[in-house]
């Protein structure tokens, strides 16, 4: 394509610009007003992992009970001051911090706009999601007017290229989704078991998860993405397979780079990269690999 080409694409979009800016708008809206409540709210009830321990009466009792001699410990302490009494109520006071963490079911807003900016900034993203199969259904027609393109793209590969993306990215967001709920509690005892009481910021929690499930949507994309280098000559087979292990060197870097420090999230992450990785590579060898 030569530059003329693309300033056509830009002044096709500038022409509908309105057009894109009211889809923004509209799904924005619609979505801040009765969609980013449930997002988030199916966020934090499936994954964020504090433990609500007040499921039935017997538990109800037992706090109280265990709340009831807390109290009487540190009212002793207050009036009878000592060294065995300062042992008494510190123990007490971090059964308290265990207690207030299992009651626990929500993070914290750290800011009073946090919340607000938060369903304003999924919002957002949603409404520019709506608006790029518009754009484009813009781009194409621009090329097609200016006869760089003369085929229908859903008699192309591109369509089934783009139908297998979407479902590949679908899956590993599904795979994400579950597996989080597991690597995410894992960090939350951790945490506590170390004596740290783990005060997550709901825009920081939604944000890594965010993250973390378009990461891992990404990484479903690598058969497709090797694929599409074979089959297409831009690289060959012998080189994905005699280079590896440099790869799956790379892919433990990437799952250290974007996880908490700790050795399992890094796993989680690395360890699906490394299977697609040689799924990926019994698929090529089998459709895209040349034949000799």
């Amino acid at each position: 394509m030569e530059a003329k080409d693309w300033l056509a694409v830009v002044a096709k979009l500038r022409r509908e610009f309105l057009k894109i800016a009211l889809i923004v708008i509209v799904v924005s809206s619609l979505f801040f007003t009765f969609g980013a409540n449930i997002v988030v709210g199916k966020i934090i009830g499936d994954l964020f992992p504090g433990e609500a321990v007040i499921e039935n009466r017997d538990k109800i009792l037992a706090i109280a009970e265990e709340l009831k001699k807390i109290a009487s410990d540190l009212e002793n302490y207050a009036y009878h001051p000592s060294e065995a009494n300062r042992s008494i109520a510190f123990a007490a006071s971090k059964s308290l911090v265990r207690i207030a963490m299992q009651l626990s079911t929500s993070p914290v807003l750290l800011t009073p706009l946090e919340g607000l900016l938060l369903y304003l900034k999924i919002s957002l993203a949603v409404g520019i999601a709506a608006a790029l199969p518009y754009i484009f259904h813009l781009v194409l027609t621009a090329l097609r007017e200016r006869g760089v393109i003369t085929f229908s793209f859903r008699k192309t590969s591109a369509f089934k290229y783009g139908m297998a993306a979407i479902f590949l990215f679908a899956l590993g967001i599904f795979y994400g989704y579950n597996m989080m709920k597991f690597f995410i509690k894992f960090l939350y005892l951790m945490a506590v078991s170390q004596g740290a009481i783990p005060l997550y910021s709901l825009s920081e929690f939604v944000n890594f998860v965010a993250l973390m499930l378009v990461l891992f949507g990404i990484v479903f994309e690598l058969p497709l993405i090797l694929f599409f280098l074979v089959k297409n000559d831009i690289v060959k087979y012998e080189t994905l397979s005699y280079y590896r292990r440099h790869i799956y060197v790379a892919f433990f870097v990437i799952g250290a780079i974007t996880t908490p420090p700790d050795v399992f999230t890094q796993l989680m992450v690395a360890v699906p990269m490394v299977v697609f990785f040689e799924i990926s590579l019994l698929f090529v060898r089998i459709f895209a690999r040349p034949k000799t």
